[in-house]
């Protein structure tokens, strides 16, 4: 019992430190943003019969969002340049505020399309600042499991984001928008009150093209880039397809709840492991059930099968697999001596090009063949990225991803720590964009 007090006031004591303060914030502002993502699933059928939009309609109103981080991404390094992460992340919630609010009055599908743009251009400032802001701020033998966290946080908000989106169907999109961009301002005058982390020059000479030329760096943002396809393409045809087989939209709502609770508790797990065993584990047994399950996806031919195959793969290793890439991608951008938000600029940009290209190609392809085609598609291409990993090597990238200490090398492991924390003091947070 003395153990677990002591296990329990640690925990809590962490929590208060200003370390655990940030990544409390950067987890609430992360988890609005992925709530606001996901508000519109359980609404696509029903945009679908108001509108009466077809299959590539609505993965270009799926689409729009992603394509918006684009050059909300860039805009959000740009920014983080010139006024810091903490104005990066405000910029990018007062965004959100008059998007969504214009979003619930919306009564044409064009419309609803530019204003996800809008939306999704806010999400890649938050991201880019956000990130930032925790990868600098985290101590390197834990920054496995602090990501772990905010991106829990993050997928705990799509838990929510079926409900509000299963809401607005039932009570109206003007009020329920309305009282989220009005949460936006809540968030913002929150953000006010923590101080924009010290900045540190970084290498100059360290542009974003430099890191482009990284080949290990380019199949780590590859596999975002795939990840991101596949959580575009299903998210746009797993609704449509579960309403085919007679699902409800209360139903749809549910089976996505249910997925992303799985993976939120999942996710903090993977996060821990990276920190003890580093990257390598998770991420190969992830790429190879998630290579698994999507193409599982294609088999059932009724609502509750589907859903059941749905919610292990969307809950499980599909998403759990951002947490050790995203300790690579962090990993090689301060080994290359570049700003951090150059690294998760990358990041969002692969993010971003995954779905804005999944959502489309799989709603044209399912339409033109069925809804087969392009989930065996992405599990091929899931293989594939699992052998050029392995060959590659891409999780071998030093001991700054893992925190293993072995009992034969004591003094010696408290050596490195003792010459890393200097550099983890101030970590470059910003770089301009050459």
């Amino acid at each position: 019992m003395s153990a677990v007090r002591t296990r329990w006031a640690g925990l809590v004591e962490r929590r208060r430190s200003p370390e655990g303060r940030i990544v409390i914030l950067i987890g609430a502002l992360l988890g609005f943003e992925a709530m606001l993502y996901s508000a519109v699933t359980p609404v696509l059928p029903h945009y679908a019969h108001e509108f009466g939009a077809s299959k590539p309609a609505i993965g270009i109103l799926t689409a729009s969002y992603p394509a918006g981080m684009v050059p909300g991404s860039l805009l959000g390094a740009w920014i983080a340049t010139r006024a810091g992460v903490r104005g990066t992340v405000i910029v990018g919630l007062l965004m959100f505020t008059v998007s969504i609010t214009a979003f619930g009055f919306a009564t044409e599908i064009v419309a609803l399309d530019l204003l996800r743009f809008a939306q999704g251009a806010a999400c890649g400032c938050i991201w880019a600042g956000g990130l930032a802001w925790v990868i600098a701020i985290a101590p390197r033998t834990r920054r496995g499991g602090l990501l772990g966290s905010v991106l829990a946080a993050a997928i705990f908000g799509t838990l929510l984001g079926p409900v509000i989106g299963t809401l607005a169907i039932a009570i109206g999109t003007e009020v329920v928008f309305t009282a989220v961009g009005a949460v936006s301002l809540c968030l913002v005058a929150w953000t006010l009150r923590h101080p924009e982390p010290p900045l540190a020059q970084p290498d100059k000479h360290t542009s974003w093209f430099m890191l482009a030329r990284d080949p290990r760096l380019m199949l780590a943002l590859w596999l975002v880039l795939l990840e991101a396809a596949t959580i575009g393409a299903t998210s746009t045809l797993l609704p449509l397809r579960l309403a085919a087989f007679g699902a409800s939209g209360i139903a749809i709502g549910g089976t996505f709840l249910i997925a992303s609770l799985l993976s939120t508790l999942i996710v903090p797990f993977v996060g821990r492991f990276v920190d003890r065993r580093g990257p390598g584990p998770p991420l190969r047994w992830g790429l190879m059930l998630t290579a698994a399950l999507v193409a599982l996806l294609a088999v059932p031919q009724s609502a509750l099968a589907l859903a059941a195959v749905t919610v292990l793969a969307l809950g499980g290793p599909m998403t759990a697999n951002m947490t050790p890439v995203t300790s690579v991608i962090a990993d090689l951008t301060e080994r290359a001596g570049a700003a951090l938000v150059l690294g998760t600029m990358m990041l969002n940009l692969g993010w971003a090009t995954g779905e804005t290209l999944g959502a489309p190609a799989a709603a044209t392809l399912a339409q033109m063949t069925s809804d087969a085609a392009p989930l065996l598609a992405l599990a091929a291409l899931t293989v594939i990225s699992l052998m050029a990993v392995v060959r590659t090597r891409l999780t071998d990238v030093g001991p700054a991803l893992t925190a293993d200490v072995t009992p034969e090398e004591p003094e010696q492991e408290h050596q490195h720590e003792h010459e890393r924390d200097p550099e983890r003091e101030r970590l470059p947070l910003a770089n301009p964009i050459s």
